[in-house]
């Protein structure tokens, strides 16, 4: 897979996980419209960074947007306000209004919540997908593939917040959605 790991600033070249590595699953992807994917993988929780100038163990969502942003977006002033204060889901949403497509690892590692209920994940297409990102997702289906679910919202209106939800088994999540974008082109509204 090509893809920058956002968190190191590097190539990003493990091979897919498994679901008993779970170093290696995938923690926060963002692709962009033009094809690129930021990718981190759980490798990171527990290690001390730096966000801000300030020396933090990374081991909360928030902490994965705080690097993403201070790496690649450091133009977006609102969005480093924003994580700062703690609020996580309005950076993802001005990604999806960007055009960004967004992985999330929802999965709860701790105690036996995890043996029950397995790998989860959601994904967040925005209204308008680009061909870049249909092919940039081919590349990420094999990293998530040995998810249990993944949570597919396909957005069409923001404001009135219209998406269609997939639950679905993460070995066909993504050919799933690919398959719907075929038949249905960019947006069925």
């Amino acid at each position: 897979m090509q893809a920058i790991d956002f968190m190191n600033e590097c190539v990003y070249s493990k091979q897919p996980g498994t679901i008993d590595n779970v170093k290696s699953h995938p923690k926060f992807v963002l692709i962009c419209p033009d094809g690129t994917i930021l990718y981190s993988d759980m490798s990171n929780d527990g290690k001390t960074i730096s966000i801000f100038n300030k020396e933090i163990t990374c081991n909360q969502h928030q902490h994965y947007l705080a690097k993403l942003v201070e790496n690649f977006f450091p133009d977006k002033i609102d969005l480093l306000e924003k994580i700062k204060q703690g609020n996580i889901y309005a950076p993802i949403y001005e990604f999806l209004e960007d055009g960004n497509i967004l992985f999330n690892n929802t999965t709860t590692y701790e105690g036996p919540t995890f043996f029950i209920n397995g790998i989860h994940g959601q994904l967040l297409i925005p209204i308008n997908p680009t061909d870049a990102q249909n092919e940039a997702l081919k590349e990420l289906d094999l990293y998530v593939n040995y998810f249990r679910e993944i949570e597919v919202k396909e957005y069409y209106d923001y404001e009135k917040n219209i998406k269609e939800t997939y639950f679905e088994n993460g070995s066909v999540a993504i050919q799933n959605y690919l398959a719907r974008r075929q038949k249905y082109g960019h947006s069925r509204y």
